[in-house]
């Protein structure tokens, strides 16, 4: 029986997210659509309609409010498809919005509301809102849950092999020992704390007008503190209110998001490596698949697909990530529309970083610790124990200890026996600490840091 293939969106795809990794991010389309989108932006308009109500800008009742709302509740595909037509038709999508609203306000026998609609707006406080609860949602509901599970897997693995000794390497050469445990804390403790940073954050938002002055309201009914309605406005959406803005929200809040995001994937992606390496250099083994084939005239390879997949996707989210960064902290003037295009390939960043991380965890399920390996390198590199011998000479009072060691045994290999002559010509063999010591023993804090995270 062969293994199905996975239900790929569309064998014309353009982009691989909406082709051959389709069906590993298909909840993503829920919040970077254009249907998503335009619906967001439905429920600001209508939102913002029913705030002129409760402000008495005009008579609405409790029933009257639950009819408005139903609009959006019976907003589907097939009403957005009659949106588009009258975007088609005058080349504005967010005036299509508002003309969408305005003709079911009129079915629905509020005729005498349809002029209360986009009151005093400007299609960027419909954007920026719109935008930034696709932003808000999707932290909520994805990112936060998809980085939570990755730090869960690190947390265990750390647990697990919190006392498996392996030999660490700087500069890529053997230096002394850690523990595989202790590696994955240390990415689980970097991935935290960017974690805590995401979760924390808040996002901004805007509600006032053409340059951000509310000129238009302020004219027209003066009697009203249009400052603190759009700012209640926009607190009821869970945003913090910027009232110092032009006729877009600046980015700066934003960016600062994509910042967060782009330390975590860059963290990931560098773990990614990492995995690569070990498993380069035999310290973890793959488990084998009966459907994979690790190469096309190789069949004896098992390769690191899911970690080398990962370090390419989320290295390709940064470049977007990047790109917004230096793209969105300018706008000419009050205004200019060249961000429009660009906030619609938000999706794509995400969508990239997404697949990263479940590449990791795919990834995570495949290997473990060579446990035969790592015992024997240890035994092959007692020269590392050349740093505790130096540090106790030190303690000692000898201000030669670091070149004697240097003599003894920079660039050799030692075994077990030569340590321990080394020992005795130092005079240090009645030492029992230095006498004990193995590689696989010298561990420091690696055992009790990776079981205290």
């Amino acid at each position: 029986m062969n293994k199905p293939p996975p239900p790929y969106q569309s064998e014309n795809a353009l982009t691989p997210l909406d082709g051959r990794y389709s069906h590993s991010i298909k909840d993503l389309a829920q919040y970077f659509s254009e249907f998503t989108l335009n619906k967001y932006r439905l429920k600001v308009e209508i939102y913002y309609l029913i705030h002129l109500g409760e402000h008495k800008i005009f008579p609405l009742s409790e029933k009257e409010k639950a009819k408005i709302k139903s609009i959006l509740t019976r907003f589907d595909t097939n009403e957005y498809q009659k949106m588009k037509v009258i975007e088609e038709k005058i080349s504005h999508d967010v005036k299509a919005v508002e003309y969408y609203l305005r003709k079911k306000l009129t079915e629905n026998n509020f005729s005498h509301l349809v002029s209360f609609v986009h009151l005093g707006l400007t299609s960027e406080d419909l954007n920026n809102l719109s935008y930034g609860l696709t932003l808000k949602e999707f932290k909520e509901n994805v990112l936060e849950i998809q980085l939570k599970e990755l730090t869960e897997n690190l947390r265990k693995l750390a647990k697990k092999y919190n006392d498996q000794p392996m030999l660490g390497r700087t500069h890529g050469q053997p230096a002394v020992t850690t523990t595989v445990g202790k590696e994955f804390a240390n990415y689980y403790w970097r991935l935290t704390k960017l974690q805590k940073k995401m979760k924390a954050f808040k996002f901004e938002a805007k509600c006032n007008g053409a340059v951000g002055n509310n000129n238009a309201l302020k004219t027209v009914l003066p009697q009203y503190d249009w400052m603190d309605m759009g700012k209640q406005f926009v607190l009821g959406f869970d945003f913090t209110p910027n009232i110092y803005t032009t006729q877009i929200l600046p980015y700066d809040n934003w960016l600062e998001f994509f910042q967060i995001i782009k330390l975590l994937n860059g963290v990931v992606a560098d773990f990614s490596v990492n995995m690569w390496h070990y498993i380069m250099l035999c310290i973890f083994i793959q488990k084998k698949d009966k459907w994979e084939v690790g190469s096309s005239t190789m069949p004896q390879k098992i390769n690191p697909i899911r970690f080398e997949q990962a370090e390419g996707v989320l290295q390709l989210a940064n470049s977007f990530f990047e790109y917004f960064e230096r793209k969105l902290i300018f706008s000419r003037l009050q205004r200019d529309l060249s961000d429009s295009s660009v906030r619609r390939s938000f999706g794509e960043a995400f969508g990239y970083t997404i697949l990263g991380w479940k590449s990791v965890m795919a990834g995570l399920k495949k290997v473990s610790p060579n446990e035969t390996y790592l015992k024997d390198e240890l035994e092959d590199h007692w020269e590392i124990l050349s740093e505790a011998i130096q540090t106790f000479l030190r303690y000692k009072g000898d201000d030669k200890a670091y070149e004697k060691l240097k003599t003894m045994t920079q660039g050799k290999n030692i075994n077990k026996q030569k340590y321990h002559k080394v020992l005795k010509e130092l005079e240090l063999d009645k030492e029992k600490k230095l006498k004990s010591l193995t590689p696989a023993t010298y561990l420091g804090y690696a055992v009790t840091l990776a079981n205290t995270i």
